[in-house]
């Protein structure tokens, strides 16, 4: 295929004259891709300037060669457009659409420049086409007649909408666009019956998950409220509404719960991967579910979560605690909450202070688990850290920024205050996009699998994962948790080889430990510590700001006092806008004690539980909670400090004592749906009180002899007649048959 350009490009050489800016120059040399200019005036200055860029300037042409327009001044004709590329584009089509192009493109070019692309290179144009004879309107007008005269059917329009096309798009443009236009993903369904579907779809996105019946119904609903009685004719059949969805990638069901499961929070690409090239340089934080049921403070069973801290360089898990996880009861729909449990910021800021300081050794930890003989540089750390001496196998690293989720805990004040004073930056990650802390999320699932599903009481993932006595197994608690978790991460995780982390100038190399890639980097960045004061640690602890009273600080419906109050009691803090308010400084896990902070003094106040003496052992905020709620069930108020205390200890001796052998649930009555069979017959007695046998009063004693009951009246004798014998009645069957016996 021969495809010619309306026009040369005008060439630049050492002494043309050229007009660029208005001005004219002389092109002193030639070198590379930049152009000399000497200006050709008195007051002008020279130029240094891109071939390219100079050849796309508006205006510029070349003075003098065969190119050259016979006027020096005057404003400069506006350069030919020149076609774009899109011969390649070609390729896809049909042959019948490439023939298309073959003819319309000669045609194109004899209208154009009044010689046919098939035209050899001496030939002259006709008459009719020359370009120096001819108008445009004129050639348009020819080479319409000569293609209807061919039989074909073309309006001197054509002809010039064709050249246009040509000139705007190049070859590309003599395509029919008919013959590439696809089907339209939505078919022949209405445009706005296609947005409504969105919209009706973005809806029901956080709802539970459906299959696509229901979304047709909702669907046929929100048609007739927004297209009223055209509704009839614009909704689509229930077959031509499923075909839709595929169209459109809407997914439901079991595919649509996938979908949610892997990639409904996924960010578009590209990616880029977290870059840190010393320890400490980017920490991630997060919490996720450990899929373990323990046992809490009070011997209830509860799911935890797990709370870590990793190293993006090291892949050092630099802390991590266990907490119970439980949602609570609530007495009334606008009370607080009682007995409910999460992790809180509190849980945050000590991970804070634990990345800080050396983890210690216990006495029933493997000698594996210590940092003396593990890859660690152990005579290093304790040279510059003697807390380094007997700890375990993990590395203090200090970070320099956390990287964390928006979630309450870590998006909290006590937080950001806590990372502000510790010097530490912190960036959050964007909602909804786990990959933004891809390496704490992938270590999660590591734990998963190497740690927690060998625990018993290990629940899966998901229900279909999960045992049928899950519960009933021997469970630990939670601080024995907390123990197995801190010794498995010295011995499992900081030793074990991880697949991220290898020499990048020596990939056949295995894979290193974190501990090996800390002693890596350690040796080349250096080992600072941090050692944090009794002081920094208080700080660390959340802020209540409450009112020092003769009977002391009254905080989370509990009473604390001491002597050390007695100079602020009914005074004023000193700080703006807080009155008689007081920073108190608490601990949710040892609840026992609260420390007030004295900014004039730089001193520390500490007060303790006034009823302490009545639990005697350490208990936490969760238990208190859990007595509280208890006692709210029976009727009593928030305030009744002494009757919540003496449930907590209750609660703490109960779940000393373990769960109970003896008791056995009641059973629960059996659902049995509705009667079938004969209907049974009503009670006769129905609704006839049951007789009082106690208020029953017994008979009066007989006082005569039972058998003169039955004998008759006696009769009257006469004078002179002999005397008769008594004779018993013959109605009494007992006593005739004794009277006859004797007589006999």
């Amino acid at each position: 295929m021969a495809v010619h350009a309306p026009a040369r490009q005008q060439v630049v050489t050492v002494g043309s004259a050229v007009h660029w800016r208005g001005e004219t120059y002389l092109v002193a040399a030639l070198q590379g891709s930049s152009v000399h200019l000497l200006s050709r005036h008195a007051d002008g200055e020279d130029a240094v300037v891109l071939l390219d860029a100079l050849h796309r300037s508006p205006g510029f042409r070349v003075l003098d060669g065969p190119d050259a327009p016979a006027e020096d001044d005057g404003p400069a004709p506006p350069p030919a457009p020149r076609p774009l590329g899109g011969a390649d584009l070609l390729d896809g089509l049909s042959d019948q659409a490439r023939q298309e192009v073959d003819f319309w493109l000669d045609h194109v070019l004899e209208v154009h420049t009044g010689l046919p692309g098939f035209a050899a290179p001496t030939a002259a144009p006709r008459p009719c086409y020359d370009p120096g004879r001819t108008t445009l309107r004129d050639r348009y007008e020819t080479k319409a007649a000569e293609l209807r005269a061919a039989h074909h059917q073309v309006s001197a329009a054509t002809v010039e909408r064709k050249r246009l096309a040509w000139l705007e798009q190049g070859v590309w443009g003599l395509v029919d666009k008919r013959r590439v236009r696809g089907a339209s993903r939505h078919g022949r369904v209405d445009e706005q019956v296609v947005k409504l579907l969105w919209r009706v779809h973005k809806r029901q996105e956080k709802r539970s998950i459906g299959t696509r019946s229901r979304l047709f119904e909702l669907f046929g609903r929100a048609c007739v409220r927004k297209f009223k009685k055209r509704a009839g004719q614009l909704m689509p059949s229930r077959a031509t509404f499923y075909r839709l969805l595929d169209r459109l990638g809407i997914v439901y069901g079991k595919q649509a719960a996938v979908r949610r499961g892997d990639g409904s929070h996924r960010p578009e690409p590209p990616f880029t991967l977290a870059m840190a090239t010393a320890p400490g340089e980017q920490v991630q934080i997060d919490t996720t579910s450990l899929d373990v049921l323990a046992l809490d403070e009070t011997g209830r069973v509860v799911s935890v979560e797990l709370t870590a801290a990793i190293d993006v360089v090291s892949r050092t898990i630099l802390a991590a605690v266990i907490r119970p996880k439980s949602s609570g009861t609530k007495t009334s729909p606008g009370s607080r909450r009682h007995g409910g449990r999460a992790t809180k910021a509190v849980d945050a800021l000590l991970l804070l202070a634990e990345m800080c300081t050396p983890q210690p050794m216990r006495p029933h930890w493997s000698l594996k688990a210590a940092a003396k003989g593990s890859d660690l540089p152990y005579a290093q750390l304790v040279e510059a850290d003697e807390r380094m001496e007997g700890a375990a196998a993990r590395p203090v690293i200090i970070p320099e920024m956390i990287v964390m989720d928006n979630g309450k805990v870590f998006a909290g004040r006590a937080f950001m205050d806590a990372c502000a004073q510790l010097g530490i930056s912190v960036r959050p990650a964007c909602a909804n996009s786990p990959t933004h802390k891809a390496i704490i999320e992938r270590s999660f699932g590591s734990v998963k699998s190497l740690f927690s599903q060998f625990l018993p009481g290990y629940t899966g993932k998901d229900l279909t994962h999960r045992g049928k006595h899950v519960a009933g197994e021997r469970l630990w608690r939670i601080d024995q948790l907390n123990d197995f978790l801190q010794q498995w991460i010295a011995l499992g995780w900081q030793q074990r080889p991880h697949e991220e982390l290898r020499n990048p100038f020596l990939p056949s190399m295995p894979p290193r430990t974190p501990n090996q890639m800390f002693a890596a980097h350690v040796a080349g960045s250096g080992y600072v510590p941090l050692r944090l004061s009794a002081e920094d640690r208080l700080r660390l602890l959340p802020t209540a700001w409450v009112r020092v009273t003769d009977k002391g600080i009254r905080l989370n419906n509990r009473t604390y006092d001491s002597r050390a109050l007695n100079g602020y009691r009914n005074t004023r803090s000193g700080w703006p806008g807080k009155g008689q308010r007081w920073p108190v400084r608490y601990h949710p896990h040892q609840p026992e004690k609260v420390w007030l902070e004295d900014r004039r003094n730089n001193t520390w106040a500490q007060a303790g539980f006034v009823y302490q003496r009545l639990i005697g052992d350490a208990w936490s905020e969760h238990v208190w909670d859990q007595a509280t709620a208890a006692h709210l069930d029976k009727g009593g108020h928030t305030r009744d400090e002494t009757a919540i205390a003496r449930l907590v200890r209750s609660l703490l001796e109960r779940a000393g004592r373990g769960p109970s052998r003896t008791t056995t649930p009641q059973p629960v009555a059996a659902e049995r749906g509705m009667h079938v069979g004969p209907e049974p017959v009503p009670d006769p007695y129905l609704g006839i009180p049951a007789p009082a046998y106690h208020s029953v009063a017994s008979l009066p004693v007989m006082d005569i002899d039972p058998r003169r009951l039955c004998a008759p009246a006696p009769r009257l004798a006469l004078p002179g007649s002999p005397p008769r014998t008594l004779q018993p009645d013959r109605g009494c069957g007992h006593e005739a048959a004794s009277a006859s016996a004797e007589q006999s």
